[in-house]
């Protein structure tokens, strides 16, 4: 089959390469495009607007759309391991039905997101309890905007989805960079008043936190447009009949394998909710650390991003050809480059966490604050990748209630622990909370990891109507 990169034969970590690196240069342009959104956000100054107060808001809107993401994962992860799974029978049918069924899944969940946003925001921002009624305006505003956007971002995903299930992440890394650069050109155009490119002074629209969120919405878009001309030419991957295609039993299949994926993610950008309603308490300044913190964190989950999506689409293609010896040589190279990684991350963020809060924030106490964020949270990021690249060959087994049941009650123990921590160490209390959980939830799920491949050696590795004996 010509329309996927074969995982099942080669080099493993040539396949592994060729399927995180493009995923790996996504995340960055997408860190990039982030940070520079933070960077433009925080020079709303200049046109006569509190920084601290915008990017807080920001950081309060962004929660719903982190929250969508939930839905989006139900679609796209399903979608992505069953088309991984047919693409490892060399079944092309089967990758065009599952395919196209994502897509009617993943239209149905945009209507919901969308509608929530736009109608329910005032309700959503009220949740944070803030007292600052600008942080409130401009975190309605952005929600406003960016919901009416649901569609372009809901779809673009399950597209992603599709072609990463089929081991081609590089198409999926040109077309997704195309919109996030055009974002990050946007970003000045459509927040400030005017822009100095070079000496020359250019006319911006001053639309403060509105323009970040129209900025974002219209790369959506832009990422949208380019798939549809694709899905429309001799280039698509799968032909596109979405009437012809529908099947019930389909999308319920895919369901229930993205189901968990997606409660785990709601269930944890609740809690992440709850503990920024916490931070919010202490005021904006540590909810905007918070907010930037966050992004320089992508220094570690983009790496291991790329490994999920790469074990994934690895562990499911060998996994449709019944090949298990390969999906636990996969895991095992794929360890021997995070953990270095990990071990690296963690001392980069301890050591320089001043500098890098220095880039994007100004004023002692927030530099400290900012300093304390990222040394508190450094301590975790090794388990953080772990856990990430873990679910990744969980999830490609089409296991996916192991890695959402590890998240869910570990991230569960963050409320309790930054109620607890918080009472001596205020805001950074709540921060300890989340980075002991993440620590713990990395060495639970690796462990359950090799149990799991134990068992299954001991069986002999049997595979009855695809899956794993147990």
């Amino acid at each position: 089959m010509k329309n996927k990169i074969d995982l099942t034969q080669g080099s493993i970590i040539s396949k592994l390469l060729i399927v995180a690196l493009p995923v790996l240069g996504t995340s960055l342009i997408q860190m990039a495009y982030n940070l520079t959104d933070i960077f433009w956000v925080g020079k709303v100054d200049l046109i006569g607007l509190d920084k601290n107060e915008a990017i807080a808001g920001v950081g309060t809107a962004g929660f719903f759309p982190w929250f969508g993401y939930g839905l989006i994962l139900l679609a796209t992860i399903g979608t992505s391991v069953k088309v991984s799974h047919a693409a490892g029978q060399n079944d092309m049918s089967k990758v065009t039905k599952y395919g196209n069924n994502g897509i009617i899944l993943m239209m149905a969940l945009a209507v919901v997101y969308t509608l929530l946003g736009f109608f329910g925001k005032d309700i959503y921002v009220s949740f944070f309890n803030s007292d600052n009624e600008n942080v409130v305006l401009y975190a309605t505003q952005y929600l406003g905007i960016i919901s009416l956007f649901g569609t372009s971002y809901f779809l673009v995903n399950v597209f992603n989805g599709i072609y990463n299930g089929l081991g081609k992440t590089l198409n999926t890394f040109f077309i997704t960079s195309s919109g996030l650069i055009l974002n990050i050109i946007l970003d000045p155009i459509f927040i400030l008043d005017s822009i100095n490119f070079f000496g020359l002074e250019f006319a911006g629209l001053g639309m403060g936190v509105r323009g970040a969120a129209l900025a974002t919405g219209l790369s959506q878009s832009f990422i949208l447009l380019i798939y549809l001309v694709i899905y429309s030419s001799k280039m698509r991957p799968i032909k596109v009949n979405l009437i012809k295609h529908f099947d019930i039993k389909v999308i319920k299949e895919i369901g229930a394998i993205g189901i968990w994926v997606g409660l785990q993610s709601m269930f944890f950008t609740s809690i992440s909710m709850i503990l920024a309603r916490m931070v919010t308490s202490y005021g904006k300044t540590p909810m905007a650390v918070q907010r930037v913190g966050s992004q320089i964190e992508a220094l570690a989950w983009m790496i291991a991003s790329g490994f999920q999506v790469a074990l994934a689409s690895f562990v499911g293609q060998n996994f449709g050809a019944k090949n298990f010896e390969r999906v636990k040589e996969g895991f095992k190279t794929s360890m021997k480059l995070l953990v270095p990684y990990g071990i690296l991350v963690n001392v980069v963020l301890f050591v320089f966490a001043r500098p890098l809060m220095d880039i994007f924030l100004d004023g002692e106490e927030t530099l400290q604050i900012g300093k304390t964020y990222l040394e508190i949270l450094s301590f975790s990021q090794l388990f953080m990748i772990i856990e990430l690249a873990t679910a990744g060959a969980f999830n490609g087994l089409g296991k996916t209630k192991f890695p959402s049941a590890v998240g869910v009650i570990g991230n569960s123990l963050r409320v309790p622990l930054a109620i607890v921590m918080s009472a001596s160490l205020g805001y950074a209390g709540i921060w300890w909370g989340v980075s002991i959980s993440s620590v713990a939830k990395g060495i639970i799920l690796l462990t359950l990891f090799i149990l799991y491949l134990r068992r299954v050696k001991k069986q002999g590795g049997m595979f009855v109507e695809n899956k794993v004996a147990l």
